[in-house]
């Protein structure tokens, strides 16, 4: 007798994604769905799985006819469910039969579960979480039973999965409720402190939001001192971002642990800071960052400069120089921001922005400038009170000037003369002047653009009369290495005027057409009107909105005024002399002091300063390196150390080698220059050479005594005169040529060289002069036959 046992065919859901389908595709998800389900048996899939899967067959039926994919979906909706699962028998006695392979796998051990512990009235997720596992284990022994009766490999195999996928869903409840009873045992663990609290010292603290409180109740002023506690950071690398770059956040957190006695932990202080990436799931653990993030690794950041850290210690030397004087002293940093074209959107399409429904969109279907140089260029100026340094990033003024490309850009001397309109405008008296004179040291922060690097001699000349102009007793101009423009703290502040302007055209034809069909202007004064309006307009988008809680000043310059028309040296021009006595060369960094003659600049204003950096000759000293690596502090290295063991100017830059130093130094004052150009000019200034004999003392000197062994004299001929000729040419006494210049003009192999030589012109001696190549009879070499025209046939046969 035989026992028959029947399963129940399930009941899959035809409407699993879409319970009211508007449109074909939806009705072709659900039915694609339902086949899927009845296929597999399975009655919840993964339902992003399944989507992507019918999204991608929808791809390929969807050009169909309608009447076609109707068919299709039909189809779906009456798929057969598969034999196996309607009925399975099974004999008391067994018919004997011969070993078959099982290539199904064996069913895995079963692990005894812990009981479910004891879960309070109240806790309803722990709850949840408990029924589900006693349906997972009820399901669990029925498809054991199961997976042990049946003989199909098929059904064995999806049983087999069915178990898996059930064995994991009940651990991960079962770690559900682990962890849920953690936290609620955390959570009376404060309300007991809350309590004590209470009745210890009648305190109640109330949270408006579940959760753990943020730091801020403890430190309210977190943000600004992580802000504080950044030195050197830097822009984004397309200045795209309002945020301030630092390399090692265990950095921060000693400094906010030095500095301000805020202990913090290396993952909390990371989640108070800007998430690397806003959209992610880790960015949701950062509640209230500052605007501060950590910088990471790419590819463009490992083509560092080696001289990188050598310019930010001089950066950070003549800042510190500017603090201890703080009250005397001003810090501007400057830079030109990218060109913005006009008739063409105003920046890429990185940024995001909200536009109003009142706003009209426009679109450009073109992203080509419309002409040459029709563009405007921005210089930015932020001007940073020394005081204030460490909160530079916020409360520093922010000033910009706007000039169109065309017949003006920049330069030089576009920059005196928008740093002489900073010092005649009142709203900076604050910043750049004391006592109603502007200070007398400043410090600016430029880029190694050819209109502001300190290395070009048209620019020391323009830094020059700017320190005239303005009777400065100390101006420092320092730049970055080349590629690491974005620690100038101007920089940061690019990012905020860059996103004012997505989804902003300016207007190049506002007053009518200035360009003919090759872009080129045919009509100046229109194209000056044009440039007018537009510039005009980008300034006021500009001064709309606060940065780091200050206004911005930007206005349109539309001609360039010499600011140092009326200022003359003692010459009409800076003279190299007045650049060797003021100036201090070298290859990152300008510096030009007053001196000490009060003739030629006067006496000083800021005598402190004065006195203190004539230590060092009046300049700031050099930038050393320890022992132990690292650049030390100027000022102090100035104020304790010992000034004979100072070294000379970048003479601890890394991309100056040995070999390449000495060439750059005088020999005979051992003075360092950048540039081989300035030692040539500093040689013919300060040492000239003397021709011919000396005079003076020289002459009363005691032939007989040798007292420079450096230039023996050299045989010379001349009539040897005794009482009477004894021969016409003799070469002459020691005593007659001593202190003489030593030439070889009297030897007789050189005299008869130059005897039998041919005169031939130098220019004649070039490559491109070289007409044929010949073959010496005597020695067999080939020489070359040079001539100053082409040689012709006759004068290849002569």
């Amino acid at each position: 007798m035989s026992r028959q046992v029947f399963l129940f065919s399930p009941k899959f859901n035809k409407k699993l994604i879409y319970k009211s389908p508007t449109n074909k595709y939806q009705e072709f998800s659900n039915a694609y769905v339902y086949s899927i389900m009845v296929k597999t048996g399975n009655g919840t899939p993964n339902r992003a799985d399944v989507c992507h899967e019918a999204a991608q067959e929808w791809n390929k039926i969807k050009k169909k006819s309608m009447i076609e994919i109707d068919e299709i979906i039909r189809q779906y909706l009456a798929t057969q469910f598969s034999l196996y699962d309607i009925q399975t028998m099974r004999l008391r006695h067994p018919v004997p039969r011969e070993d078959i392979e099982d290539t199904t796998p064996p069913l895995p051990t079963i692990r005894l579960t812990e009981p479910t512990p004891e879960i309070p009235v109240n806790a309803s997720a722990q709850k949840k979480a408990s029924s589900e596992i006693a349906i997972a284990k009820k399901k669990l022994t029925e498809f054991e039973q199961i997976y042990n009766l049946t003989t199909d490999s098929q059904l064995r195999r999806d049983v087999y999965e069915k178990i898996v996928d059930l064995r994991d869903n009940l651990q991960s409840n079962e770690d559900k409720i682990v962890k849920l009873k953690r936290n609620a045992k955390y959570t009376q663990k404060c309300k007991e402190k809350k309590q004590k609290m209470l009745h210890e010292n009648q305190e109640v603290t109330i949270y408006d939001k579940p959760g753990r409180p943020p730091l801020l109740f403890k430190y309210p002023d977190l943000h600004d001192h992580v802000h504080d506690s950044v030195e050197f950071g830097s822009a984004d690398e397309k200045r795209r971002k309002e945020v301030v770059k630092v390399r090692i956040i265990e950095n921060l957190r000693k400094n906010l642990e030095e500095k301000y006695n805020v202990y913090m932990a290396r993952t909390t202080l990371n989640n108070y800071l800007l998430p690397r990436q806003s959209n992610s799931i880790a960015a949701r653990a950062h509640h209230h960052p500052a605007w501060v993030a950590v910088a990471g690794v790419s590819r463009t950041e490992t083509r560092d400069h080696p001289d990188g850290h050598y310019c930010l210690a001089s950066v950070k030397s003549a800042k510190q120089f500017a603090s201890v004087f703080a009250d005397m002293s001003i810090i501007i940093s400057q830079d030109d921001k990218a060109k913005i074209g006009l008739g063409i959107p105003a920046v890429g399409r990185t940024f995001h922005t909200l536009q109003s429904v009142q706003e009209p969109v426009c679109v450009a279907d073109h992203d080509f400038p419309a002409g040459s140089g029709q563009k405007l260029i921005p210089s930015v100026y932020l001007i940073i009170k020394p005081n204030e340094s460490n909160d530079e990033l916020r409360t520093g003024k922010l000033a910009t000037f706007v000039r169109r490309q065309w017949s003006l850009g920049t330069s030089s001397l576009t920059h005196m003369q928008d740093l002489e309109s900073l010092t005649s405008d009142p709203q900076y008296d604050d910043a750049l002047k004391v006592n109603g004179e502007i200070r007398p040291i400043w410090v600016l922060l430029v880029d190694g653009g050819p209109d502001e690097n300190p290395r070009h001699l048209k620019n020391i000349k323009t830094y020059c009369q700017l320190f005239r102009k303005f009777n400065l007793d100390y101006l420092t101009v320092r730049t970055h290495a080349p590629g690491q423009s974005k620690y100038n703290p101007v920089e940061r502040s690019m990012a905020t005027l860059s996103g004012k302007l997505a989804g902003i055209t300016l207007p190049i034809d506002h007053f009518g057409t200035h360009l003919n069909t090759q872009g080129k202007v045919i009509n100046p004064e229109l194209a000056l009107q044009n440039f007018r309006y537009a510039g005009e307009a980008l300034c006021d988008i500009w001064r709309r909105d606060l940065i780091f809680g200050r206004s911005v000043d930007a206005q349109y310059v539309e001609e360039l005024v010499n600011p140092f028309e009326n200022l003359h040296f003692e010459e009409c021009f800076v003279l190299w002399s007045w650049i060797e006595n003021h100036c201090n060369l070298c290859q990152y960094s300008l510096d030009i002091k007053r001196c000490t003659n009060t003739n030629c600049c006067g006496p000083p204003r800021a005598k402190e300063a004065i006195d203190f950096l004539q230590l060092n000759n009046g300049f700031l000293p050099p930038i050393a390196k320890a022992r132990d690596g690292h650049f030390t502090n100027s000022v102090h290295l100035l104020e304790y150390y010992d000034l004979l063991k100072l070294p000379e100017y970048d003479s601890h830059c890394p991309s100056i080698d040995q070999a390449t130093y000495s060439r750059l130094c005088c020999s005979e004052c051992n003075k360092y220059f950048p540039t081989l150009a300035y030692m040539t000019n500093h040689k013919r200034t300060m040492h000239p050479v003397s021709r011919g004999r000396p005079k003076g003392k020289a002459k009363a000197q005691n032939s007989r005594t040798i007292d420079d062994f450096s230039l023996l004299p050299s045989q010379r001929k001349g009539p040897f005169c005794d009482e009477i000729y004894l021969r016409e040419y003799h070469y002459a006494k020691f005593q007659t040529v001593y202190r003489s210049e030593t030439t070889e003009q009297h030897r007789p192999t050189l005299i008869s060289t130059i005897a039998n030589s041919e005169r031939t012109p130098s220019s004649i001696l070039v490559n491109m002069c070289v007409r044929e190549f010949i073959q010496c009879f005597q020695c067999g070499k080939m020489r070359c036959l040079y001539s100053e025209r082409a040689l012709s046939a006759e004068d290849k046969i002569a």
